[in-house]
């Protein structure tokens, strides 16, 4: 568990700390369709089964492809398998492998492929950060633990070209999950090099790119694969990607013509690039939840009318406009607008209050909890120490001030910020949402009282009544009914309140006028292969 914890918490700030410099190379020869993008993590690693953080994720969204693969839109579409169905029961998916799937050496791409590489993705000693996504599958979660020997996955091939899975319960985002957190690894590669398989000279992948060449703290660069299923439609000759560096710098080189996609704008940025570069800034709200979890465990607010009270204080259409900079963004709910399976989210009874009203009301509850004049309520509020985050930290404080709150405000460094939300030593933090899919279940999981599939219950929240409902809609075939029963968990969920919704994360991208292809999307995905760039 604690590697499932460490590598959320991770996710939970990815985006929020911004990494010392990188270095370039010298812009390639003029005839080339070379991409060059910024906006991931230095890797560690680019074996899939073994990349924990997003960033590391782009870059092996350009060299595997899943099962299932995302479009432009952030959407799944057919990948490594062409079609596939699902069973009555929602807990079969039957996949249909292209009858040209090639690993990038020339070698046939099977189904015995896929069934090794679910079982290394799974198999405690792989140790691979995101195996807890694919708990939906049958016996996951035992042999992920250790409990059940990996033969028992419920992964079968019949044949060459046909893949089976069987899952615990319906998991209607299934396919949504395994495009971005379920690629194949290359056996014959890997029982050859060992370790070394991923030296460019020994890389073998299936997606639409290869490794050319890995420089740490540099760049990766990658060049066509001649041998991708759909290479014929790939325009790019390659693709370098570079680590988070200085904002300035990176606009400098963007400004330079050396840069072609930067994925992290900071926010104070925002009206000077918008002015400079027009329509190349591309504005978007995500399906990421930018929020404040309460430790409900200890401290002043395990008490529930602390956390109703501290709720409705905070004036969130106020941090959307005059902070954040993105009026409608203002977030109520766990669920994001735009989640799939899921017509519409639940929100808390204060949400259409006028502001003298939540005050007002907020004061009472403190009242009711023993906090007044003689005795004022003070707390902990911890943030990440970026500039974003202290603006809206410094907001949020003093919006709870108007009620006789004394706030500590704490700007942390992200490791020591994770230390301590991980042994439950606070009272409130800023924190990002991030969910492996677009569904509601996705998001409201991190609620559950043993934790969740995917992510860790950082507030300490318990509630049966919650967990019966997430488990009443993790049976439910039908999507409406399953709906409706995520709703109605998401509802109390909320009147408890261990985690206060704040905005809905914004996305800044900066992208060239010579990129074709790209469109903006809630995800945060942008496959390569799916762009193009005219020649310099």
């Amino acid at each position: 568990m604690g590697r499932f914890i460490r590598h959320q918490l991770v996710f939970f700030w990815l985006g929020l700390a911004l990494l010392a410099g990188a270095s370039f190379p010298v812009v390639v020869a003029a005839a080339e369709r070379t991409l060059h993008r910024v906006g991931t993590d230095d890797p560690a690693t680019v074996d899939p089964h073994k990349v924990s953080l997003p960033g590391e994720q782009l870059i092996v969204l350009d060299l595997f492809m899943g099962l299932t693969t995302p479009g432009m839109n952030g959407r799944p579409m057919p990948g490594s398998a062409e079609s596939w169905t699902v069973s009555a029961d929602g807990k079969t998916y039957t996949f249909k492998l292209r009858p040209n799937s090639r690993w990038s050496d020339g070698r046939p791409l099977t189904a015995t492929d896929w069934v090794w590489s679910f079982q290394r993705m799974l198999d405690p000693k792989t140790a691979f950060p995101l195996a807890s996504r694919l708990f939906p599958i049958k016996h996951a979660r035992a042999i992920a633990t250790g409990a059940m020997p990996i033969e028992r996955l419920a992964v079968r091939a019949i044949g060459t070209d046909t893949l089976v899975v069987e899952l615990e319960n319906p998991t209607p985002y299934f396919t949504d999950v395994i495009m971005s957190s379920a690629m194949p690894a290359p056996r014959h590669a890997i029982e050859k090099h060992g370790t070394a398989w991923l030296r460019p000279a020994n890389f073998v992948g299936n997606g639409a790119f290869v490794l050319k060449d890995w420089r740490p703290n540099a760049h990766v660069e990658l060049v066509r694969n001649p041998n991708f299923w759909s290479a014929s439609k790939v325009r790019l000759d390659g693709v370098f990607h570079y680590p988070l560096g200085n904002p300035a710098t990176l606009v400098r080189r963007f400004d330079a013509g050396e840069l072609d996609l930067i994925l992290v704008v900071p926010p104070e940025r925002t009206a000077e690039l918008r002015e400079r570069h027009g329509e190349s800034l591309r504005l978007g709200r995500g399906i990421a939840n930018e929020v404040v979890v309460f430790n409900v465990k200890r401290g002043p607010t395990a008490d529930v009318r602390v956390r109703r009270a501290l709720a409705m204080l905070i004036e969130r259409e106020v941090i959307a406009r005059n902070v954040i900079g993105f009026p409608g963004v203002e977030a109520y709910s766990f669920v994001p607008p735009g989640v799939l399976n899921y017509s519409a989210a639940a929100v808390p009874d204060f949400a259409k209050w006028p502001a003298t009203r939540r005050v007002a009301e907020a004061r009472k509850l403190l009242t009711a909890a023993g906090y007044g004049a003689d005795n004022p309520l003070s707390l902990r509020l911890a943030f990440p120490s970026t500039d974003l985050n202290r603006k809206v930290a410094v907001a949020i404080g003093a919006m709870w001030s108007r009620a006789g709150v004394r706030v500590d405000l704490q700007s942390k460094e992200t490791k020591a910020l994770f230390a301590d939300v991980g042994v439950g030593d606070f009272d409130s933090t800023r924190s990002v949402w991030l969910a492996a899919a677009s569904d509601p279940y996705a998001y409201l999981e991190r609620l559950l009282s043993a934790g969740s599939a995917v992510g860790v219950n950082t507030s300490g929240y318990g509630n049966p009544a919650f967990d019966g409902l997430l488990a009443a809609a993790a049976a439910e075939v039908d999507v409406a009914r399953r709906a409706a029963k995520l709703r109605e968990a998401e509802a109390l969920a909320l009147a408890d309140m261990p985690v206060a919704p704040v905005y809905y994360l914004v996305g800044r991208r900066l992208v060239a006028k010579r990129v074709q292809g790209f469109g903006d999307n809630p995800r945060g995905l942008y496959p390569s292969w799916l762009m193009t760039v005219t020649p310099r």
